[in-house]
């Protein structure tokens, strides 16, 4: 349950229709040739998977020992040693959701700056000429949407400069001191393996 979690979580911030705004699988893509991050999902839906056919409990089968004396045995070495080696999967879902956040936070932030420094240029126009699908100029809502566009951008023009809280901000400089951003798709293998021996040593900390 705790992969399935930190794996759900992951397949939010991948999917545009729930990750708010951010590119769809964490690249640019803008050729339409790029898989991003749909592989790292997939490889933490498929330890999932893998997990959860592992996790039927070893006490459900029980085979009498001593002479059948001890007729019921919990086999909970069995089930400990099952639990130790799911254990390290885990890790590795939470590792690929570390290493997915860390992409999704840097362009969060990118596109929080950019749309801030457009703001502070003082036209609405701007900043409505990037939100997909406005109302037609014709359109009743159009008057409600330029209203909630300027507001917008007086809210973006009077804020600090984004950056993460002090904790997430010393993670995620941790994760790239090794890992750097991906700004087009490359071989991810070597990226995975770095970011689960990092989580697998506790090498990690904020």
């Amino acid at each position: 349950m705790l992969a399935s979690i930190s794996e759900r979580r992951l397949n939010k911030l991948v999917d545009p229709s729930t990750n708010d705004g951010l590119p769809a699988f964490l690249t640019g893509n803008e050729d339409a040739t790029d898989s991003g991050f749909m592989i790292v999902q997939y490889t933490a839906a498929a330890l999932v998977n893998d997990l959860a056919t592992r996790a039927h409990p070893a006490s459900v089968y029980s085979v009498p020992t001593s002479a059948n004396a001890e007729d019921h045995v919990s086999m909970g070495a069995n089930e400990a040693r099952h639990v130790l080696d799911m254990c390290g999967d885990l890790a590795h879902v939470i590792a690929l959701e570390l290493y997915t956040a860390a992409q999704a936070l840097d362009y969060r932030r990118d596109m929080l700056n950019a749309a801030r420094a457009l703001a502070k240029q003082g036209d609405w126009a701007l900043i409505a000429a990037r939100i997909s699908n406005p109302p037609a100029a014709e359109h009743p809502s159009r008057a409600q949407f330029e209203r909630e566009v300027s507001e917008l951008m007086r809210a973006l023009a009077d804020s600090d400069d984004f950056h993460p809280g002090e904790r997430i901000a010393a993670l995620h400089a941790q994760i790239r001191q090794h890992i750097r951003f991906m700004a087009a798709d490359r071989a991810m293998d070597g990226d995975v393996r770095t970011i689960t021996r990092l989580v697998a040593e506790r090498a990690l900390s904020a």
